[in-house]
């Protein structure tokens, strides 16, 4: 039960942050995410997820250009989780791109899979088609979602989702 009002609260506080992080970027280069797909795509049972991600404009960090990210996402089973991390955008031509990311999580699991803890790491892979140049990004993004063994059990998830980014 406190792990259900935790998570909530922490729903309620990224809701706050992602609405305050897009007041705070208004000056350009920031923008929304939306993914919908499937999680844990080894189960036999594959249950929906969808989730909304705001991504900022992009810092420099040792002269490599990252791109913080903060979003929530849940499954239609119950499980939910809010991450914040980083993502790199490799363009492999103007309108191409690969980007490696990774975040920080915490997970409730709901009626969904017991991951084992409620601090998870997400590390993805995605690959996009700008829509425009400087416009829409259409991707489809696959990341694994585990606690990197900081519990005795340590399951890990696949997930493989579209997404949708707005500039």
């Amino acid at each position: 039960m406190m792990q259900k009002r935790l998570m909530i609260l922490a729903c309620a506080v990224s809701v706050l942050l992602l609405a305050s992080a897009a007041q705070a970027d208004q000056e350009g280069g920031g923008g929304w995410a939306f993914s919908a797909g499937v999680f844990d795509i080894a189960r036999d049972e594959k249950p929906i997820e969808g989730g909304i991600e705001y991504r900022f404009r992009e810092v420099s960090l040792w002269s490599v250009p990252l791109t913080p990210m903060l979003g929530v996402a849940a499954t239609e089973d119950g499980s939910a989780w809010i991450y914040g991390g980083l993502r790199y955008d490799y363009e492999l031509s103007e309108r191409w791109l690969l980007t490696p990311n990774f975040a920080v999580s915490l997970y409730e699991q709901g009626d969904g899979k017991d991951l084992g803890h409620v601090i998870e790491f997400r590390s993805g892979l995605e690959i996009s088609y700008r829509l425009r140049p400087d416009g829409p990004r259409l991707g489809l993004l696959f990341y694994h979602l585990s606690n990197a063994s900081i519990s005795e059990d340590n399951p890990g998830s696949n997930s493989l989702v579209l997404t949708l980014a707005l500039p």
